[in-house]
């Protein structure tokens, strides 16, 4: 397991021509890891790890294996195909690639998206909400596409009607949902969107970096009765499911193309955007799920889920001011008055803007941000 680690022991062995200089900065690193690993710390994205994942990345480490080359990693190989298939199945796809990031996954989806259609002419129109990952934008950018904005409802998730008469107007390429903003957690209405673009031929990708957990849990998973019809879908596991980055799954309803011969490949790669890659992306899931078992996961989803249910409910009551608490783990709160700087700085809260107004945003990606411990930190200044 992460049992705690001997870092003194770690630095006295830190070779004796080591510089005093190389030694400080090795602690200030250490020092910086600490500030962040407290229940109050709410700010971003980051996780606890879940118990095995350092021996996981230790092991793909010392493995070393390149996947481009598979057949010289056959047991490697077997354990990426067995850990896509179990979390395949729990998001009911039928193919899943580990990727480095939402970013990589993101790219990889409308690059398909544009290879795969048959249109005439070809479509190169995205649409997505103003509320999409920045990531959507580069990855238009990248390919050649042209990304169509459109607005957003009150509570941050993609206006129908606005989306029904773009359509109508001009169909697209592709239409991206978020699962999940990184302002708020809001979740696009999955099951519209799936509607709409079947009417008109066009390719949907769900952005689930942060809300993919979501669709792990039954009593969850059942509400999205058309997540089947997506054709892609982006989670990002080192957000919300206690992974070490990088660790993130592109789940499709088709398996990438295959390149032509490469001279020194034994077998043609994929069309992936990633070019080498081992089991850093995979073996830290995979020995958590084979030790832990998938209801570990499902739990521990559950707990940090109603820990933002809990701080919401009581910053509510507290305060009677705004909070917003889409179910996805991020909540955002208005306060009488401005809250010190210090508490962004350090990383206890941070800032979102919605729908034009300021709000402060308090992320619950794992189980160690503790509602009472944040509470008792913001109660002086609320």
């Amino acid at each position: 397991m992460n049992s705690p680690i001997d870092w003194k022991n770690i630095i006295s062995q830190i070779t004796d021509d080591s510089d005093l200089s190389t030694i400080a900065e090795y602690q200030s690193l250490l020092e910086e890891v600490d500030l962040h690993i407290q229940p109050s710390w709410a700010a971003h994205m980051t996780p606890e790890l879940a118990p095995y994942s350092q021996i996981g990345m230790q092991l793909a480490m010392r493995h070393g294996g390149n996947l481009l080359s598979a057949e010289l990693y056959p047991k490697l190989k077997r354990i990426e195909q067995e850990t896509a298939s179990w979390i395949s199945a729990l998001i009911g796809f039928p193919y899943a690639q580990f990727m480095h990031g939402g970013s990589y996954a993101n790219l990889q989806a409308l690059w398909q998206a544009r290879d795969s259609q048959t249109h005439t002419p070809s479509r190169m129109t995205v649409y997505a909400s103003d509320a999409c990952h920045y990531s959507i934008n580069k990855a238009c950018q990248i390919l050649g596409l042209n990304l169509l904005l459109l607005p957003c409802n009150s509570d941050g998730t993609l206006h129908l009607k606005a989306l029904k008469q773009a359509c109508q107007k001009a169909p697209p390429l592709a239409i991206i949902a978020t699962a999940g903003t990184s302002s708020s957690g809001a979740i696009d209405n999955i099951d519209d969107i799936v509607s709409i673009s079947k009417n008109i031929a066009t390719w949907v990708h769900v952005d689930a970096a942060w809300g993919g957990s979501l669709f792990l849990l039954p009593e969850l998973r059942a509400q999205y009765h058309q997540l089947s019809e997506v054709d892609s879908l982006t989670f990002d596991p080192h957000k919300s499911l206690f992974q070490p980055r990088p660790c993130s799954i592109l789940f499709t309803q088709r398996p990438s193309a295959v390149h032509a011969k490469v001279d020194y490949l034994h077998s043609p790669p994929a069309e992936k955007v990633m070019g080498s890659y081992g089991g850093e992306l995979f073996l830290p899931l995979w020995l958590n799920w084979k030790i832990l078992g998938t209801e570990w996961f499902i739990d521990k989803t559950r707990q940090r889920l109603a820990m933002a249910e809990q701080f919401a409910t009581a910053l509510h009551t507290l305060t009677k001011m705004n909070v917003i608490n889409h179910g996805s783990g991020i909540v955002c709160f208005q306060t009488r008055q401005a809250l010190p700087e210090h508490l962004i700085q350090k990383g206890i809260i941070s800032k979102a803007t919605l729908d034009s107004s300021e709000y402060y945003r308090a992320v619950f990606a794992g189980t160690s941000s503790q509602s009472d411990s944040l509470l008792k930190v913001l109660r002086p200044f609320l």
